[in-house]
């Protein structure tokens, strides 16, 4: 994924958000992978919590960088997931996926609101407006 946003993270100057979900993705993946192999069930019990947290970080500093309130809204709602996810300990993997990947759908359907393109002049025609 990071190789097919590179081009427009470079032209927007916002690399720095590729390599802050690598690093929040990349801390997750280490902690579970601790708690699986380590068998720290610390990690395990926690796990819902903690990739619902890595991703409200993401998304709350994701949006402010971008200047996007869905992002930032989205971040919130995973936040909001944190909160709700110790009343039902029996569902916490089925709320933890489901507000994920909602919020992934929502993403994927909606346009998003961001600031303007700097480098206009570095685009095709094509790039500029697809629908020509």
């Amino acid at each position: 994924m990071a190789l097919l946003t590179y081009f427009w993270a470079k032209l927007e100057h916002l690399r720095w958000v590729i390599y802050l979900w690598i690093g929040l993705m990349l801390f997750g993946l280490g902690i579970t992978d601790l708690g699986i192999f380590g068998n720290f069930s610390v990690i395990l019990i926690n796990l819902c919590p903690i990739w619902l947290g890595l991703t409200a970080i993401g998304y709350i500093i994701m949006g402010f960088g971008m200047g996007s309130q869905t992002f930032i809204m989205s971040g919130l709602f995973h936040s909001l997931g944190l909160l709700v996810l110790p009343y039902f300990t029996q569902w916490q993997f089925l709320i933890t996926g489901s507000i994920i990947t909602g919020c992934l759908l929502i993403l994927a359907e909606l346009q998003w609101d961001m600031r303007s393109t700097y480098n206009l002049e570095y685009l095709s025609i094509y790039q500029k407006n697809p629908l020509n």
